[in-house]
């Protein structure tokens, strides 16, 4: 069925998971390992380098064109130690960049009846709901939604600890996470406060609804200077505190909100999904060429719809719109548009098809094709994708 497909290629495919299925429900462990690779043959270079107008941390991603390079590559363990105490960890690479930590994670959870209570305490994926947090890594599709790169620089986790209440309703309310975070990564900063989160999601029989907010403080939150932009996956903003050069940086508040809409009706091989999110930032953007007031807002949203014709088969659909908006005042407002990329800003959108079929042993691979438009600029894309997912390549009880 297409929710088997489609939960190969989301939530549970990967460490980012969406919700606590990377943890063994019984007493036991579990270790899993996923991959991605994808061979792209496209007119510009792919990921796009940055949209004018979108300030995150002014670094490019790996350009993957060419020969077929890891997209991303994931290997986690996790353990049930008791019925209520659980682990989990894991690590993740990016093409040609280091290893890093996705996961690194205490949980505990009290059942009763059909609700449950969860509190978790360490790195982990700061949720959005399902439909959010499973676009990017390991999706439909080969590239980060434009509205999640640009809004949160892909998948954001941080250390932090989180409370969940959740029930297997049919109708009504089904969950509440709130979450406090160091806000050390971005959009925060390495001195930035405490940041909270709330995620809540309802549902109405094969509809579900799902919102979340997040307030952020940073101070210094830097972004390299384009001119002398950097290629490569960055996991925390630069430190504007060890010194301004060949940065533009900002102090104020940041503001992150997402939405979104699954449905997916029980008698049809279908599911159709929108999402959105936004980042409303005021504060104080600066350089060594001087400083100004600054208010931004950064919002896009994305629509799936995934259907599966015959088994093993499912064909994919998505569009996407973004659109940054930026307004600086002060001495040197112009100059700082420019080194913070900020200049030409205009709406961007996106749209992507792509047919995948499922074999044995978790290997999945998938064909797809997708044009990206924006001023001045179009670029089209064809890529060849595989993934291979073992979520349970070792494991046992205890």
């Amino acid at each position: 069925m297409l929710a088997a497909t489609l939960a190969l290629c989301g939530a549970t495919a990967r460490a980012h998971e969406v919700a606590s299925e990377a943890i063994p429900d019984e007493p036991g462990w579990r270790v899993g390992a996923a991959i991605a690779v994808v061979g792209v043959d496209t007119n510009e270079r792919w990921p796009p380098q940055t949209w004018p107008g979108v300030l995150i941390d002014g670094t490019s991603p790996r350009d993957m064109r060419g020969s077929p390079r890891i997209e991303h590559a994931t290997l986690d363990l996790a353990a049930r130690l008791t019925t209520s105490l659980a682990v989990h960890a894991a690590i993740g690479w990016h093409d040609r960049d280091s290893a890093h930590t996705e996961a690194a994670r205490l949980q505990w959870r009290w059942q009763r009846s059909t609700d449950r209570i969860e509190a978790t305490a360490g790195r982990d994926t700061v949720r959005m709901g399902t439909v959010i947090d499973a676009a990017g890594h390991f999706d439909l599709f080969s590239q980060m939604p434009l509205a999640k790169r640009a809004v949160t620089n892909g998948m954001w986790t941080d250390d932090g600890a989180t409370v969940a209440w959740r029930a297997d309703a049919t109708r009504g309310l089904r969950s509440v996470e709130i979450g406090v975070w160091s806000g050390r990564k971005f959009p925060g900063s390495e001195s930035g406060d405490i940041a909270p989160s709330v995620q809540l999601s309802a549902g109405w029989g094969d509809l579900e609804m799902q919102l979340f907010a997040a307030r952020l403080h940073p101070e210094g939150r830097g972004a390299v200077v384009q001119t002398a932009g950097q290629e490569g996956h960055l996991h925390n903003p630069p430190d504007c505190s060890a010194g301004l050069t060949q940065l533009v940086c900002f102090d104020g508040r940041s503001d992150v909100f997402g939405a979104a809409l699954r449905w997916e009706p029980h008698d049809l091989d279908l599911v159709m999904s929108i999402a959105g999110l936004a980042r409303h930032e005021r504060g104080r953007l600066y350089s060594l060429s001087g400083g100004a007031d600054y208010r931004a807002t950064t919002n896009g949203f994305w629509a799936d719809i995934a259907w599966q014709p015959a088994p093993q088969w499912t064909v994919a659909a998505r569009l996407e719109r973004l659109v940054p908006t930026n307004e600086l005042n002060g001495v040197g407002a112009s100059l700082l548009a420019r080194e913070a990329n900020l200049e030409g800003a205009g709406p961007v959108e996106r749209g992507t098809l792509a047919l995948l079929r499922q074999f044995a042993w978790g290997l999945q691979v998938s064909v797809e094709a997708g044009y990206e438009s924006r001023a001045a600029l179009d670029t089209s894309h064809v890529a060849l994708r595989a993934i291979w997912w073992a979520p349970r390549l070792l494991g046992g009880t205890l």
